[in-house]
Order: structure tokens, then C-alpha cells, then sequence
């Protein structure tokens, strides 16, 4: 169990007994514990493995951008995101949505900046007040929600410009989506080399962000049929959003890595991530090589960029039998892959 679920249950009696609802919870058995001893216990995630998680457990569980509370909630236990602007983003969620006499926890590990969040929730929250230090994590509580400027998803999204193919395209981002607000020099990068190649029939954009890759080759060619796939409900919204500002149309999939794909294609791009929280963790990059070329129609091809410290050209020759490098700089590699 993760250290921020442990700190909860060495305060399970000061919880007490009555409804509780879960933002972002560890992807543990946090839930169920809590349940065996509550009034009912539900569940909200942004990230969709976790959704998966909690549905094979048994728990209602909700995927999407942001937190409803039900109005029978006594107590909100929201685990601090990373972003500080997602962080934002659920407080003022939570603080417009929850019952006036209902509580917010706030629990989070020390390295990801828990020592700050006390500042945030009192944006939102009349009263806050430090309950626990244990573990290298904190818990704070919030109580009396502020009346303030009502809460919309709207509200959240951050428009920018990209150039593509000639075109200038209108970029939508939510907090807590890859490079938000902002043209990232890796995706920049593999663009500028997707330029010169010809995209045909069906393209996945892997782990698509704000929809930036799959978008850009929509506008390069419009014949092309593009699945954006991504974990997250922030980065899937977005990538709707941007598509739609740009008259374009779009397959968006939510997917625990390349769990959900049933169909092959052309092409994969992509720009795969490697962060969890405030580590780096590159497992889901080391299953998405190993398993991309099964999603792979007989020429399909990969076209990814990635940081040069990275092992990723390793597992690409290990899964690939050609390799072609197209670009590099002094930070990113772009790298071309056929199974055959």
C-alpha cells in the first residue's frame, strides 16, 4: 500500500464512520478498508487504469476531468497532484461541489510539495489545519468552502497556436495535460520531421496529450483516420477540444497503455511519457515497444521521439527489425520503426 494510503488508515478513527468520496486515490486497497468501516465509499479518478482498478474491485468509481461530490459526502479525501495547476483545479472542484458542513483531507508525499498545499486549500476553505506528519507525507484538513467564482471545465481549458503543415492550429489544454500550454521541444521536434513523410490510412497517436501529433497530421493530410489514445481524462477532453476548434474529426480512446486497442494500424506516433507522480517511471515506454508492433498493420510503422538518456533505442531494436534515426539534437532522438 502506497505511503499516502498508510498515513489515511493510521487516522481511520478520526475519519469516522460516515460517507466518503475519494479523489485520485492511490491505485491500492486504500477503498476497500475504508469501506468495511464507513457509510459508503465512492470513488473519482482522472487517470482511467486507476478507474479500471477500482472497478475490478468492486468500488463505484467515476472517470473524468473533474469532481463532483455527492451531496451526501462527510469527508473528501483528495491525494495532492503533482501539477500544481491540476491541484488547483480540484480544490476549486471540490470546494464548489461539496456540502457546506462536509471536510477535505488533503494528503500528499513531501517530495511532491505537500509542504505547500496548505496555501492553496485556504484559496478555497475558511478554515485549514495540519492532522498528521508520518511516512515522508502530510495530511491536512479543510473545512468552511469559500463562496467564490462558481466552477466550470471551461474555465480550465488554456488555448495556444501551432504551426503545421503550413497551418496555424488552435492547441486546447487542461492542468495537469503533457506540456500545458505550451509546444514542447521533443513533440516540436518530431513534427518538424513528420513533415516530410507521407501519413496514410490509419494513425494512432499514442499517449496524445492535447492532441497535438494526431491533430497536426489531420491537417497535414485530412484523408487520414486518427485515434488519440491516452490514460488521462484531462489530456482526452483536451485533445476533443482541440480537434474540434479546428472543424477536425477525431477517435479519442481512453487506455491503460495499449489495454484498450482492438484494431491496427498504419502508423504510431508518439511522444511516450515517462513520469508517475514525481518519479520516472519507464515501464509504460518498455511495454508500449514491446507490444506496438502487434498493433501494426503488415507496413505499419512507428515514428516516436524521445529524450537521448533515455534506453529507449535498445528496446526498439529488440522489438523492431528496422530502424531508421530521422533527427537529433543535443536533448531528443526521433526514431522510424518497421516490424519487417
Amino acid at each position: 500500500m502506497e505511503a499516502v494510503s498508510e498515513v489515511l488508515l493510521r487516522n481511520r478513527q478520526a475519519l469516522g464512520s460516515g460517507a466518503m468520496f475519494l479523489v485520485n486515490p492511490a491505485r491500492d486497497h486504500l477503498a476497500v478498508e475504508l469501506d468495511k468501516t464507513s457509510a459508503g465509499i465512492e470513488v473519482f479518478t482522472q487517470d482511467y487504469g486507476h478507474h479500471e482498478w477500482f472497478q475490478r474491485l468492486g468500488m463505484h468509481c467515476d472517470f473524468g476531468v473533474a469532481p463532483s461530490v455527492p451531496q451526501h459526502t462527510e469527508t473528501v479525501v483528495l491525494r495532492l497532484a503533482r501539477e500544481k495547476e491540476r491541484f488547483e483545479m480540484l480544490l476549486h472542484a471540490v470546494a464548489d461541489s461539496m456540502p457546506p458542513g462536509a471536510r477535505l483531507w488533503v494528503v500528499g508525499e513531501k517530495r511532491a510539495g505537500i509542504q505547500s498545499a496548505p496555501k492553496r486549500i485556504s484559496r478555497y476553505f475558511s478554515t485549514v489545519r495540519k492532522l498528521d506528519s508520518a511516512r515522508h507525507c502530510m495530511l491536512f484538513e479543510g473545512t468552511g468552502p469559500l463562496s467564490g467564482k462558481p466552477f466550470s471545465i471551461e474555465g480550465q481549458f488554456r488555448s495556444w497556436t501551432a504551426q503545421c503543415s503550413g497551418q496555424t492550429l488552435k492547441i486546447r489544454s487542461l492542468p495537469g495535460v503533457f506540456a500545458h500550454g505550451r509546444l514542447d521541444k521533443g513533440t516540436a521536434l518530431l513534427l518538424e520531421v513528420a513533415n516530410g513523410i507521407d501519413f496514410t490510412g490509419d494513425v494512432l497517436d499514442f499517449a496524445c496529450g492535447a492532441g497535438v501529433i494526431g491533430a497536426c497530421l489531420k491537417a497535414k493530410d485530412p484523408a487520414v483516420s486518427v485515434t488519440c489514445l491516452d490514460i488521462s481524462a484531462t489530456a482526452l477532453a483536451a485533445t476533443r477540444e482541440t480537434f474540434l476548434c479546428n472543424g477536425m474529426e477525431v477517435n479519442p480512446l481512453a487506455s491503460d497503455g495499449l489495454t484498450g486497442l482492438d484494431s491496427k494500424y498504419d502508423w504510431i506516433v508518439s511522444n511516450p511519457p515517462f513520469h508517475l507522480g514525481v518519479r520516472d517511471d519507464l515501464d509504460i515506454a518498455a511495454d508500449f515497444f514491446r507490444r506496438a508492433g502487434t498493433f501494426l498493420n503488415e507496413k505499419g510503422k512507428i515514428l516516436v521521439v524521445f529524450n537521448r538518456h533515455l534506453p529507449y533505442v535498445g528496446w526498439i531494436k529488440e522489438y523492431f527489425d528496422h530502424v531508421e534515426f530521422l533527427a537529433k539534437n543535443r536533448e531528443f532522438c526521433v526514431v522510424q520503426a518497421t516490424k519487417q
